[in-house]
């Protein structure tokens, strides 16, 4: 059925709607003001109400005057209530026709929110006990949404490993696919028991002629960070439209105020648009000390509008990116309980109906620190960042390190992101060069919990978050309450599930303190988008829309920051802070082209200053196959860029069940307790009783002995695609020193799965896996090869200033890589011949490789993480040596000359210690080498241990 017109929308049911504020209000229907350093100033106390009746207090949240109510004459209050009567009877009825037509989320992407089961929770007449809580009935309008969805799902990266186009859905070779957000009209629920209490999103297109319609848009992705002109918005967008834009601004300043009385609300302090909450003295007072935004300067501010204006003028992805340690990754908590994601999900849903494709990425890894990701510049954590976070501070003590990690967030992205403060990070240096900066602070007041009785009747979210000094055993038993798994119905996993997330440590903090501080973090964007709103609309009254360019294009601003990074002091420096320690202070005079290469001692402090790049196994790491390192290994001569990759390798693997998760009661809150990111969202809730939406899969995935026994070899089916080498092949059986990519090197990818950084991920979703809501990302995967496997070959492109490093093991043993071989790339076959039972069973002894190497990966992240406990002194080195399987030579090669062979005192000595298990090696340290180059290394045939392994984690560039 068709939706309401705008002309059903008269002035006088427009005067009915409930006013949401803007901003927090005083009792007496003013707002509360902030002073310049953006804290709540309070009128009077002695003006304001204490336990107003429930009429009073609803006309006070929709900002209306107690006096004004009080003053109306007997004859208006008769003509009203006939009226209201008359307008009830209507509204029971179009609600009752349209309520087939408010849609039901089809594709749970967005968030993925289902009702949780809470036995302690009685909730099947939660709806009906807010419906008659609300002192007044809106009308309801709702939107058909059929010519505003999207019509196809799109991915995060186009990219594909040649090899890979038929991988399955969800592994990390096909990624994961998704709805995007092209528009403000996403889908709500404007009759649900949220809705009525706080409200919903209530927009839709004023003009008839677009309802229902996507209205016409520039080319946004023509122009650089799609700055278009003015003069290239067509007729009929709606950024010119100034009745649209005069609706669409007043429903986004509601939405965002709504979202913050959400956020207040799950701590009790929260005012929703019905008026079902009294105002008393105590309750304003507990509302004024539970945040106090920290306000940024004038000039980030300035900067953090600008960036909103143009990411929804323009329709463009808003990014929110965190790097650290174990703590900030959740371990303890769960991924998607870490306090960046628990932001995340309250923004999400507000940036949606902005038109704006909001996502928060958790890169921290357990037992590191950043620097093993912020020498790659932004490649391996999305080069679209708008907000960074900094959270190392028990692994990384040395300031350069922080200051690293923000300058190549401003130098190595398209963006020039918000820095924020915090945890040790200090970021004011680079406001100095026009960067915005600041702090999101944390929240204050709590209800405190004083027994287990009395916390039932505490909001949900503040239960067991502070407890009195008599009762502080309830919040320590408390503190830890994230499971491992909620049945399903159309899945059961093949192991047995833990009953606790793991990770549990003094210095990992529990879900709920990861909340609050996300909860924090949320208000803080919120209350910079909400002045973004406040400084867009009053620019559009004074001038018209769309505003002027110079309000919105970011392209000059992000250049102008990046430019002047250089001059921001507290980085590393020749005569300071250098960058790593020498293992052994060994010089040699290494050349290529007559050129020495200073492959010695510290790593060079100039690469404070250039946009560096890089590649890697370790995750998680943004559109995870693009930014692998198998994306710049050289094909061999079959065509792969790993000779394994038809043995089912992790990257090729799909998960076990297909997602979304049932939700979780230990995070979910059952209604009809405050759920801020379905008040943002007013999506309609999926009953946790749904049918099964997928099925097991890859349940059946085995093979019958007939099936073995057919396997074709892999050079066969290299053969039919058509990507064998003639002339590879031959130079591979003719010389076995040709500097050529070898057959025997060896992928351990890591986790299977979409390991992003993003709770839109789907990783290590495998029946295997004993606590599958733990949703950990941080994984080790590494490249290894050894004296038969011949060279391993990158192509490192766009090198501008001189220099290629590397982080290597060169401690592994031998894991049987090439197992029956006796000279190098098994005489320039490899495993490519073998068919039948025998393929067969090189793809079994690969699982089982694979699998070994995930328990071993797993047990090494947590031995690390033990060593960041503060009380004890962690140590500079990590396990590293320089060989733990004889003697060998390295050698590698650039652009087919051979620059150096260590043996395995000279490897030593060439590794640059920058950190805890952290060693680094250079390959090539000269400005004046630029281009595009091809890096191979290899363990020499002729002078190696045969049973020596030297394996690639992270290769750098710049």
């Amino acid at each position: 059925m068709d939706p309401p017109t705008s002309s059903g929308r008269d002035d006088l049911e427009m005067e009915m709607q409930p006013i949401v504020p803007r901003g927090p209000i005083d009792p007496d229907g003013r707002k509360i003001t902030r002073s310049n350093d953006g804290n709540m100033k309070m009128p009077s106390r002695s003006n304001r109400g204490r336990n107003l009746p429930r009429p009073m207090a609803t006309a006070v949240a929709h900002g209306q005057s107690i006096m004004a109510m009080v003053d109306s004459d007997a004859k208006k209050k008769k003509m009203l209530l006939v009226f209201l009567c008359i307008l009830m009877a209507a509204l029971v009825g179009m609600v009752a026709v349209k309520g087939d037509a408010v849609d039901i989320e089809k594709v749970v992407e967005e968030g993925e929110i289902e009702v949780a089961h809470h036995d302690d929770t009685a909730t099947g007449d939660a709806e009906s006990k807010s419906s008659s809580s609300s002192s007044s009935a809106a009308a309801v309008h709702t939107v058909d949404l059929d010519g505003y969805l999207p019509k196809s799902m799109v991915n995060a990266s186009d990219y594909v490993l040649p090899g890979t186009e038929n991988a399955p859905p969800l592994s990390a070779a096909k990624g994961r696919p998704y709805y995007p957000i092209i528009n403000h009209f996403q889908n709500r629920n404007p009759i649900g028991s949220y809705a009525k209490k706080w409200g919903y999103f209530d927009l839709e297109d004023p003009d008839p002629k677009w309802k229902g319609k996507m209205r016409p848009q520039p080319d946004f992705g023509a122009v650089p960070n799609r700055d278009v002109k003015l003069t290239d918005f067509p007729d009929g967008a709606w950024q010119k439209d100034k009745e649209y834009m005069t609706r669409f601004l007043e429903e986004a300043k509601k939405l965002v105020n709504r979202t913050i009385e959400a956020v207040y609300g799950e701590w009790g302090v929260g005012i929703p648009q019905d008026g079902s909450v009294e105002l008393t003295d105590e309750f304003m007072v507990n509302r004024e000390a539970f945040y106090k935004w920290p306000k940024p300067s004038d000039q980030s501010l300035d900067g953090m509008t600008r960036r909103f204006i143009h990411h929804i003028m323009t329709g463009d992805s808003f990014k929110l990116v965190l790097g650290g340690h174990s703590a900030a990754a959740g371990h303890g908590a769960g991924f998607n309980a870490s306090y960046v994601h628990q932001a995340g999900l309250v923004l999400e849903p507000v940036f949606a109906h902005l038109g704006v494709e909001f996502r928060s990425y958790n890169f921290a890894q357990g037992g590191m620190g950043t620097f093993q990701q912020a020498l790659a510049g932004m490649d391996l954590r999305g080069k679209d960042a708008d907000m960074l976070i900094w959270d190392s501070s028990m692994t990384e003590k040395s300031p350069p390190l922080t200051n690293f990690f923000f300058r190549q967030g401003l130098l190595a992205g398209n963006r020039a992101p918000f820095l924020y403060s915090g945890g040790g990070a200090n970021p004011a240096a680079f406001e100095a060069i026009g960067a915005s900066v600041g702090g999101y602070g944390e929240l204050g007041y709590s209800p405190i919990t004083t027994s287990e009785e009395q916390a039932k009747t505490l909001p949900w979210a503040a239960r067991y978050n502070k407890c009195e000094s008599g009762a502080s055993a309830l919040c320590t038993a408390q503190e830890y309450d994230g499971k491992c798994w909620v049945e399903r119905e159309d899945f059961t996993p093949e192991a047995k599930q833990q009953e606790l997330v793991g990770g549990q440590a003094k210095w990992h903090p529990g879900p709920k303190k990861h909340r609050t501080r996300g909860r924090a973090l949320a208000l803080s964007v919120l209350f910079m988008l909400q002045h973004a709103l406040d400084k867009w609309e009053e620019l559009g009254t004074e001038s018209g829309y769309p505003v002027a360019e110079q309000y919105w294009h970011v392209t000059d601003f992000y250049n102008s920051i990046k430019e002047k990074v250089p001059t921001v002091e507290g980085c590393y420096s020749d005569d300071a802070w250098k960058i790593g320690q020498s293992r052994r202070g060994l010089r040699e005079n290494n050349q290529i082209y007559g050129r020495r290469l200073d492959l010695e001692g510290f790593w060079p402090s100039r690469l404070c200053n250039i946009p560096m790049h890089g590649r890697s196994l370790w995750g998680p790491r943004v559109n995870p196959m693009e930014s692998s390192l198998l994306s710049i290994l050289k094909p061999n001569a079959y065509g792969d860029v790993d000779p394994n990759i038809h043995d089912n390798p992790d990257y090729m693997k799909g998960p076990d069940y297909f997602p979304p998760d049932r939700a979780a009661p230990w995070s979910t809150p059952p209604e009809p307790e405050v759920n801020p990111w379905e008040i943002a969202g007013s999506r309609r809730l999926q009953d946790k009783a749904h049918a099964s939406n997928g099925e097991q899969a890859n349940s059946g995935n085995f093979l019958s002995d007939t099936e073995k026994g057919a396997l074709p070899s892999a050079e066969e089916v290299a053969k039919a695609r058509g990507t064998v080498n003639a002339t590879a092949l031959r130079i591979l059986a003719e010389d076995p020193d040709a500097i050529v990519p070898g057959l025997g090197l060896e992928v351990l990818w890591g986790l299977p799965g979409v390991c992003d950084g993003t709770t839109h991920g789907w990783c290590d979703k495998s029946t295997t896996t004993d606590c599958l809501y733990s949703g950990a990302q941080d994984n080790r995967g590494m490249i290894c090869f050894n004296p038969l496997s011949g060279w391993v070959v990158f192509d490192v492109k766009e090198v501008k200033h001189g220099f290629i490093g590397a982080r290597m093991e060169s401690w592994h043993k031998s894991g049987d890589l090439t197992k029956g071989w006796n000279e190098v790339n098994n005489g320039g076959k490899g495993n490519y011949a073998k068919e039948g039972l025998e393929r067969h069973l090189l793809q079994k002894e690969k699982q089982e490789r694979d699998a070994m190497y995930l328990e071993e990966m797993s047990h090494r992240i947590e031995e690390d993480m033990l060593l960041e406990d503060p009380s004890t002194a962690r140590r500079l080195g990590g396990g590293q040596s320089c060989g733990a399987s004889g003697d060998y030579i390295f050698e590698f090669a650039i652009n087919g000359k051979i620059v150096a062979s260590w043996d395995k005192d000279a490897f030593c000595s060439h590794y640059t210690r920058t950190g805890y298990n952290l060693d680094l090696i250079k390959f090539m340290d000269d400005e004046k080498m630029t281009g595009d180059f091809e890096l191979a290394m290899r363990m020499s045939p002729t002078h190696s241990n045969k049973q020596g392994t030297m394996c690639i984690t992270h290769l750098y560039w710049g």
